[in-house]
């Protein structure tokens, strides 16, 4: 599960140096390699791809590739650790389709983490570093929200589908229809990466496809309220990478907002893990 957040943190690290790359580029890249490496561990007989659901599988790759999308342009936007914090509220996402679709009870704790994860974006989102900073939610914020929102919807659409499909089944629906929704944006514009650009995105889409088998390799010896912690250190990893590397500052109310999200995403993985042993997967 450590190499796993390690993975995405790589992953991460690499979308933000390559940051002038087209998102739809990278998002493009990192579905063709996960479909390349699917594909042909199937063809040799390593794994095995069966489609059960086609319905939800779509549905799956439509939120989750577009979630993906979002992800990837904010961390290139807004910055590897802000980009990060944001987009990884979506357990709190989660929790609130869960009621809605599954019927799971939210009850007052999750609630309440809802609400206290939502004032942490807001307080991340403020501008200045005065004792009065002034709220302005800007288009990547709203951007890194919605990629959320969509991980969260896919998160629900996948504890659906383990009644049904493999995870390599569901992982391979993501790279397919994520494929179908950027390959032609992601060739519109004419700019040319070379082949530095084409190494960096090789990278991240062998580091991503890397950091899921590690984790769905991980979850076999843990607990889903184990795992889903450890997935909890990747914004912590980013906001590091994002201050060493990158040399990303926040100010006090953006260290207090991330500190708030992290928490109450938290909350909500401890309060699901008592009553839940299935995985929770990472959208990206």
């Amino acid at each position: 599960m450590l190499g796993a957040s390690v993975s995405f943190c790589v992953m991460s690290s690499l979308i933000r140096y390559a940051a002038d790359i087209d998102s739809y580029k990278v998002a493009m890249s990192r579905f063709v390699i996960g479909l390349g490496l699917l594909g042909t561990a199937a063809l040799f007989g390593k794994i095995r791809l069966q489609f059960v659901h086609g319905r939800l599988l779509f549905l799956r790759g439509l939120f989750g590739g577009a979630a993906v999308f979002c992800f990837y342009l904010s961390i290139a936007r807004l910055g590897i650790g802000k980009g990060s914090v944001i987009f990884y509220s979506y357990p709190i996402f989660a929790a609130v389709f869960s009621g809605i679709f599954l019927k799971e009870r939210i009850g007052m704790l999750k609630a309440v983490c809802v609400a206290t994860a939502l004032a942490g974006i807001m307080l991340l989102s403020m501008k200045g570093g005065g004792i009065a900073p002034v709220f302005s939610l800007g288009k990547f914020e709203l951007i890194g929200v919605a990629g959320a929102a969509l991980a969260g919807m896919a998160i629900v659409i996948v504890k659906k589908l383990h009644d049904t499909d493999s995870t390599y089944a569901i992982f391979f629906a993501q790279c397919a229809i994520g494929l179908w929704l950027v390959i032609v944006p992601a060739n519109v514009s004419g700019f040319s990466i070379g082949y530095a650009g084409g190494i960096v995105l090789l990278g991240i889409g062998l580091a991503a496809t890397a950091a899921q088998l590690l984790m769905t390799e991980g979850y076999r010896h843990v607990n889903v309220t184990t795992g889903s912690l450890f997935g909890m250190l990747l914004p912590v990893l980013n906001f590091i990478i994002g201050m060493v590397l990158f040399n990303e500052r926040l100010s006090w109310h953006g260290f207090l907002g991330a500190a708030v999200v992290i928490l109450s995403c938290a909350v909500v993985i401890v309060s699901d893990g008592r009553n839940r042993a299935r995985p929770r997967p990472d959208p990206t």
